[in-house]
């Protein structure tokens, strides 16, 4: 049962990301996409993965790598539509 409740929230917390790219890749603007949040977001995905491997939790670890690499993605998109100024 502890597992299957560490796969839902994690796979909530890998989804939440997931509307915002949407958005980025459809609009091709990033602008009100806060720089700090997906910093932030994807240091604490590391800080969870490396806390898992720790704990040797699985659904943790592979929920979070999926989560950091989809925040990976959405700072890419940041990078790649940010207007000149």
């Amino acid at each position: 049962m502890e597992e299957i409740i560490g796969y839902a929230a994690g796979i909530l917390t890998l989804v939440t990301m997931i509307p915002q790219i949407i958005k980025s890749l459809k609009t091709k603007k990033v602008e009100d996409v806060s720089y700090l949040m997906v910093v932030v977001f994807a240091l604490s995905m590391l800080l969870w993965v490396l806390y898992a491997v720790l704990i040797e939790s699985w659904p943790i670890i592979i929920t979070n790598t999926i989560a950091f690499v989809i925040t990976c993605v959405q700072f890419t998109l940041m990078v790649k539509y940010k207007k000149s100024k």
